[in-house]
């Protein structure tokens, strides 16, 4: 998501000229920014973790102080304890805090001690939905005049989205739903398969489609695929190749977001700009991506899934239609040039508040993606 907003910044926003302050291999990882930016590369590859913290107290104070810049972004949620300039901070989501079952002890002593300090810190916060800002503003004492929620967007650098004459839509006698997520225990994936059981019985053809890395119920998830019920309808591929998600997007019915925490919902606003049909909880912004646009969010367990599944699969055409036109102009909303003037936005008002720790000399602005 930084990637991508830095991305826009540079091609909607040419007045504002990044530093970044990055690792090693972030050359390799996104070539056309390291060639488009001025960067200052840390000689880390970031496999050590504590060396990374630690130059971020170090090396970045050193280069924040003497590079003069009208802005610091510090990207990843928190603020070293050295920081020089006026800060812009970019939470993406409180999830340590809200569901601290999620993470080890380190992880949650971390996130507790440095949340809170890293949010006082800043001048400006941002965040990439209003269900983020209510978070950080109630969790983090944040109050509203410092947040500005920075969306993210369908990203430029992707393939042209399906319209409705190329996509190939399955027939209704074959439901093919898919779930691109890592097997975290809020994704609720189990959840979703018991639901899937349900369709399965109403049409033995249907396809689950569930790619992604490897997570904490990654074992629960394979053995709840390979009982008899869902034997040889599961198709669990893990990390697939940017082609690959396309090809699956073209044969699916629906895109399922049965997620139980969501910062902003990314999978959900890239299915409706694909033109697919997409469902999704009533869970942190997933309701606020998709804007009453067609299907209302799922509301339920395991039974509510299967009851929303199965009404989607069983649209005929004029509604399937309908409903992927008004997902498609809901996603048209979350464009590149929104994300960029947003966070344009943030820097100049974080730029122009009163001078906290350090003093700016040139419109620059350096951003952190170590």
């Amino acid at each position: 998501s930084t990637t991508d907003a830095l991305r826009a910044l540079l091609e909607y926003r040419p007045e504002i000229a990044p530093t970044l302050a990055v690792l090693r291999p972030f050359a390799a990882a996104h070539p056309d920014l390291a060639e488009a930016c001025r960067c200052e590369v840390l000689e880390l590859d970031g496999s050590n973790k504590a060396a990374r913290v630690w130059a971020e107290q170090r090396w970045l104070a050193r280069l924040t102080r003497a590079g003069g810049f009208d802005v610091v972004h510090h990207a990843g949620g928190v603020v070293p304890l050295a920081h020089p300039g006026k800060v812009v901070l970019t939470i993406h989501d409180l999830q340590p805090l809200d569901l601290p079952g999620n993470f080890g002890a380190a992880k949650r002593l971390y996130a507790r001690s440095m949340l809170g300090r890293s949010a006082a810190t800043a001048e400006i916060v941002c965040v990439p939905s209003e269900f983020t800002a209510g978070r950080v503003g109630q969790r983090l004492d944040v109050d509203r005049a410092r947040l500005r929620v920075v969306p993210w967007s369908v990203r430029s650098h992707r393939e042209p989205v399906i319209t409705s004459s190329s996509r190939s839509t399955p027939e209704p006698s074959k439901p093919v739903f898919l779930y691109p997520a890592i097997t975290y225990a809020h994704k609720n994936h189990l959840e979703l398969l018991e639901a899937f059981a349900g369709v399965v019985s109403r049409f033995p053809e249907a396809e689950l489609l569930l790619p992604g890395g490897p997570g904490p119920l990654e074992a629960a998830v394979v053995e709840r695929i390979g009982r008899p019920d869902l034997l040889g309808r599961v198709s669990r591929p893990g990390r697939v190749t940017a082609g690959e998600l396309e090809e699956m997007y073209t044969r699916s019915t629906a895109v399922v977001v049965p997620s139980g925490y969501e910062g902003f919902g990314l999978p959900a606003l890239e299915a409706m700009a694909r033109g697919v049909p997409v469902l999704v909880s009533d869970a942190g912004s997933l309701p606020e991506v998709l804007g009453g646009s067609g299907l209302a969010p799922v509301v339920g367990g395991p039974e509510a899934w299967r009851a929303a599944m199965l009404h989607v699969a069983s649209l005929d055409a004029a509604d399937r239609g309908q409903l992927i036109e008004a997902q498609r102009a809901r996603a048209a909303l979350f464009t590149p040039r929104r994300t960029a003037d947003a966070l344009a936005d943030a820097y100049r008002d974080a730029s122009s508040r009163p001078e906290g720790d350090g003093t700016g000399s040139h419109r620059d602005s350096a951003t952190d993606n170590s």
